[in-house]
């Protein structure tokens, strides 16, 4: 258990830390929590520290102490509630980092479980701290050189966390800044805004900075405010409600008796189905939504009264040449259009213009951090400008290109943005000047590997984008980008496609600058003895291109690298073969056209040799062997080997051989069914002269069925004379 010196640490781990080192001190004690190692006396010790404020204690050791306890607060909201007077005594009296980390550790009083969220009590707007908090606001509104941005962000997320009504709150506050920052002339506060200047108004520039970041996060807040705390709260009402009409029903059907059949049905099907709380629920996002759409930013809504103002300062950047002006407006514009759907349609195009043509880096970084944001809400709205977004890759500022790929790493792992078409530019900024930001790329390409088959699938298209010569990148950036990005294609069958749509794309290519990264990239593949016949069988697409020496020379290294893999020495042999004709060929005299070219190559395919023979296969060659001879003999003496039919019903005996010397073309058939009275020597002659003819050089198969059912009148009426 840590306190006094091991308090005195951690405060000490916080000076000068990042953003991102804060937040693993944070995790670390969240562990320590978890294990019981914070004791109330550690507690007690820092909110002493900053009770106390003695002489010794600096400012920067307040904000430390202020920062362990939002920590220890965020696991444990009861301090906030337990220590709120003590908080807002001491936290709002010093200087505005330090009300800016109390507002900071007020906001962890709110449960973080949505059960308990629900029972919190939110304070009254008569509350001390609303009072402290504006007046701390008003207090600072007028002093330059201090982080008034970053504490009225803080108080306005401190007040729609712990107030029942934010929004009356943050108007009156915003009314009061408003005097401050346009004095009135008479008439209506809104309509005087352009007609102040600096001569009456010295602190102008600072005041109209603060008043937009400030218009800004009340727009982002309020829409957090309605998107969860009071749809959550609606809910939670209809289902109270729902609990309440079940219960009456239940005690009616107690008093009334049974219900009717088609009432019992149809509420048995409701519950099974859940529709009375989906229909609820539907009712009350939709309820939401149209309050966002209509009444916070657009409309009568407050907020709605200074969008003009803020589209109109955006679009005039020589009225307003002040780069903070132009940031914080672009910025109050992003958050109200993330509020409305209406809003952001009718903004977007003057968006990406700045995006494009603001000659301020932060206020382009700050435009790609808010897309971020609109895409995540409005998907489809901002579909067809992913182009725009992608062109900031090869940005002239390295914050602006470094911040468009955090952006798009964490919108295409979160599938928000597709892949395809504009990957290659990201592919593209592996080799970029910065170290940075190819360490941001390999990190990307390496979590995108993760998603099944995401490289491979845009691999083809990533080579064909980098190989363009239009694109000016030079053949050692393209191999190095390809080497790395090969290292993800693990798979045979990927290596497989790959192979064929790689040698496919040849056929496309209009210079030798594509053929040899075409060719380079397919040398990096790992070849089996499938990937290897597929390379073969698609020779014809860039047999021709085998006369460049390069071309020829990564060939040659994919038949070196498929030894080792590649068992079949005859298809290497055969490749490798015809791949140095093709070389020969095509880089002789030039007269060898593709036609001549690929039918020469069929002449060079070598056939594998047969397996060795086993005692079954020699016994089938000696048979084969001895029939074929038997054919010959036949073949040469064919009238020699007549002989006369089995008689039926003798088996075996054959009458003696009867010499025919004519053909079936020469044969006069009887008609056998008509005429039953012919001769047996007619029947016998017949039936000799079709037997004999049919087996005449060579074996012949059984007769057909039509032949036999002739022979058989014959037979019958021979025996039938008998």
């Amino acid at each position: 258990m840590w306190a006094g010196d091991s308090s005195k640490n951690l405060m000490n781990m916080t000076y000068g830390s990042t953003i991102g080192e804060l937040m693993s001190l944070k995790e670390l004690v969240k562990l320590l929590i978890e294990k019981e190692h914070v004791s109330p006396r550690a507690i007690k010790t820092l909110l002493d520290l900053l009770v106390d404020k003695s002489e010794g204690v600096q400012s920067h050791e307040l904000n430390a102490a202020t920062m362990i306890l939002s920590m220890v607060a965020s696991e444990d909201h009861t301090l906030v509630a337990m220590n709120m007077n003590l908080l807002i005594t001491a936290g709002f009296t010093g200087d505005i980092e330090l009300a800016k980390n109390t507002c900071i550790l007020l906001q962890q009083g709110v449960p973080a479980k949505k059960q308990e969220a629900q029972d919190f009590t939110r304070l009254e707007e008569t509350h001390r701290l609303v009072s402290t908090i504006s007046d701390k606001l008003l207090e600072s509104y007028n002093t330059p050189h201090v982080d008034w941005i970053g504490f009225s962000n803080e108080a306005v997320k401190a007040l729609y966390c712990l107030c029942e009504i934010p929004d009356t709150i943050l108007t009156e506050i915003l009314n009061k800044l408003l005097l401050k920052t346009f004095p009135p002339k008479g008439g209506d506060l809104l309509d005087n805004m352009e007609d102040s200047s600096p001569t009456v108004n010295p602190l102008a520039g600072l005041h109209m900075y603060r008043l937009l970041s400030l218009l800004g996060q009340t727009a982002l807040s309020t829409l957090v405010h309605i998107d969860t705390r009071v749809l959550d709260e609606l809910k939670h009402r209809s289902t109270v409600r729902q609990q309440i009409e079940e219960s009456k029903r239940e005690k009616n059907l107690k008093t009334r008796g049974n219900k009717t059949l088609n009432e019992s049905a149809t509420d048995a099907a409701e519950e099974e189905l859940g529709l009375q709380g989906a229909t609820a629920d539907d009712a009350e996002v939709e309820h939401v939504r149209q309050v966002l759409e209509r009444e916070i930013v657009s409309g009568q809504g407050y907020l709605a009264r200074f969008a003009p103002l803020l589209k109109h300062i955006c679009s005039s950047p020589q009225l307003y040449p002040c780069h903070r002006i132009q940031n914080a407006a672009v910025l109050a514009l992003c958050k109200f259009m993330l509020v409305s759907s209406t809003l952001c349609e009718d903004n977007i195009q003057l968006l990406f213009t700045l995006l494009e043509k603001s000659t301020d880096e932060k206020t382009r970084c700050n435009i790609m951090i808010l897309l971020h944001d609109l895409i995540i809400r409005f998907p489809n709205l901002l579909v067809n400008w992913t182009n725009k977004i992608y062109a900031r890759l090869s940005d002239e500022s390295v914050k602006v290109r470094s911040t468009t790929i955090r952006v798009l790493t964490n919108l295409i792992l979160n599938d928000m943005v597709k892949v395809k078409g504009n990957i290659s530019e990201l592919a593209g900024c592996l080799e970029d000047e910065d170290p940075k930001i190819r360490s941001l790329t390999k990190l990307f390409f390496a979590e995108l590997s993760k998603k099944s088959n995401a490289i491979y699938n845009v691999m083809a298209d990533i080579i064909s984008h980098l190989s363009d010569p239009e694109t000016g990148r030079s053949k050692d950036h393209f191999q190095s980008i390809m080497k790395y990005l090969f290292e993800f294609i693990d798979k045979d069958k990927q290596a497989e496609s790959l192979v064929e749509k790689l040698c496919h794309r040849f056929r496309a290519t209009r210079c030798d600058r594509q053929w040899h990264d075409l060719s380079f990239c397919l040398s990096l593949l790992s070849y089996s003895e499938k990937t290897l016949k597929k390379l073969l069988d698609n020779i014809a697409c860039y047999h021709d291109k085998l006369a460049d020496t390069e071309v020829y020379s990564n060939f040659n290294l994919i038949v070196e690298k498929a030894r080792k893999n590649v068992k079949s020495e005859d298809l290497l042999n055969d490749f490798e073969t015809k791949l140095r004709f093709c070389h020969d060929k095509a880089g002789g005299d030039g007269s060898a056209g593709t036609d001549e070219i690929l039918s020469q190559m069929k002449d060079l395919i070598i056939k594998p040799p047969p397996p060795p023979a086993t005692r079954q296969t020699r016994a089938r060659g000696r048979k084969k062997k001895e029939s074929s001879s038997e054919e010959e003999e036949e073949e040469e003496e064919p009238a020699a080997r007549t002989t006369k039919p089995v008689r039926r019903g003798q088996p075996g005996k054959r009458k003696q051989p009867v010499s025919s010397t004519e053909s079936d073309d020469d044969l006069e058939l009887p008609n056998i069914q008509n005429n039953t009275a012919s001769s047996a020597e007619d029947s016998d002659d017949f039936e000799i002269s079709v037997r004999t003819s049919g087996r005449a050089g060579r074996k012949k198969p059984p007769p057909p069925a039509a032949a036999k059912s002739k022979s058989k009148p014959v037979t019958s009426s021979r025996r039938s004379k008998r």
